[in-house]
């Protein structure tokens, strides 16, 4: 294998094809990066069994293909060291079947690789009836709802997102069970079967590093243990998580006793002012008090000392209301609601608080408030 290429072009698909390196991998094999030229192309190929990610570089994008041949180059040092070359024309050449030479005009490297044959084959499956959607659309539905999943490995259907679709609907479900993030969309066509999934909450946020908001789509393509995402010349495929996710549709209420509009940067900002002296860093809990047009934001810490902070609000409903919350919470659902003024909805002190964008009705975040007696 020798092939002659521009350092750019393979520092983009480098750090793209990485993500799919895992930190804890049982295969030493899998620390590897399968580079596979032919005379049509490049393609870059990373495994941890679970994730998968192709990168195909198209011919006219290599500078020169001497030899086709293919080799496993570990992860471990490549990215850093094609970032780190002093040229933007850079040669690979192969010395045999386990060393690879990596050089430019003024410096050389040799690596030692692993034996190709000793490589899995891990095959990346197309469907009959791939569903398709725009770029920024995926992208935007990852960012609002994938920060709800849980992190706890005890309870693994939660470290994923609910994917579910059903005509033109999809619904796409992430909690933790102190939190949970739903958003809709409609699809351009129809899909013929219903489809209820899991996808690893760690995977999706891999793909929403990898979509450019460039207006392409993205080809999906559903199986019963694992999806791929085909996008650009990237192809990125990842297992299901096996079970059913639980029906939350039953935490979200209809009807609501307290309906408070207000700006959501000013809210924002209170909060995250009012966290500052939360008591635990664990909790962050941060107190509301809401009567008629006026809320009052507050936390104290006892050893610090308190604050409380004032804004005008529109509620519907003149009874005092107080009720406490994890600022952290707060402030993560906060951040991906892009308009400028938002609903809180409550029913009680010990009841779930949603937050809705007044004008974006696809999307619904739910908090669970937090007992302070």
């Amino acid at each position: 294998m020798k092939f002659v290429i521009d350092k750019n072009t393979l520092l983009e698909a480098l750090t793209n094809v990485t993500r799919a390196i895992g930190t804890r991998t049982t295969i030493p094999i899998l620390n590897g990066i399968k580079f596979d030229l032919t005379n049509e192309s490049l393609s870059l190929f990373a495994s941890d069994s679970e994730l998968s990610i192709r990168i195909t570089i198209d011919e006219k994008n290599i500078k020169k293909i001497e030899k086709t041949g293919s080799m496993i180059i570990g992860s471990k040092y490549i990215l850093e060291i094609i970032r780190k070359m002093p040229s933007d024309i850079i040669t690979f050449e192969a010395e045999d079947t386990t060393k690879i030479k990596i050089y430019t005009d003024n410096n050389e490297y040799s690596l030692n690789c692993y034996e190709l044959s000793d490589y899995p084959q891990i095959a990346l499956s197309e469907s009959k009836e791939p569903i398709v959607i725009k770029d920024e659309v995926l992208k935007s539905m990852i960012n609002e709802t994938s920060y709800a999943v849980s992190t706890q490995e005890s309870r693994l259907l939660f470290t994923g997102i609910n994917l579910k679709i059903a005509g033109n609907s999809l619904e796409c479900i992430a909690t933790d069970s102190y939190r949970l993030a739903k958003k809709n969309i409609l699809l351009d066509s129809m899909v013929n079967n219903a489809i209820n999934i899991i996808i690893p909450g760690k995977s999706i946020n891999e793909l929403e590093k990898i979509l450019t908001n460039d207006g392409d789509n993205v080809v999906i393509h559903i199986f019963n243990n694992k999806i791929l995402f085909k996008y650009h010349n990237i192809e990125f495929q990842t297992n299901l998580l096996s079970g059913q996710y639980p029906d939350t549709n039953h935490f979200i209420p209809s009807e609501f006793a307290y309906m408070i509009n207000l700006d959501l940067k000013q809210f924002n900002d209170a909060v995250d002012r009012a966290s500052l002296l939360a008591q635990s860093k664990d909790k962050n809990i941060v107190r509301l008090a809401i009567t008629d047009k006026l809320m009052i934001v507050s936390s104290s810490a006892s050893e610090i000392g308190k604050t409380e902070e004032k804004i005008n609000i529109e509620c519907n409903n003149k009874e005092k209301l107080e009720i406490a919350f994890s600022s952290r919470y707060m402030l993560e659902a906060l951040k991906v609601i892009k308009d400028n003024n938002i609903l809180l909805l409550m029913n009680g002190d010990d009841k779930p608080i949603l937050i809705k964008s007044v004008q974006d009705e696809s999307l619904i975040e739910l908090i669970l408030p937090v007992k302070t007696y």
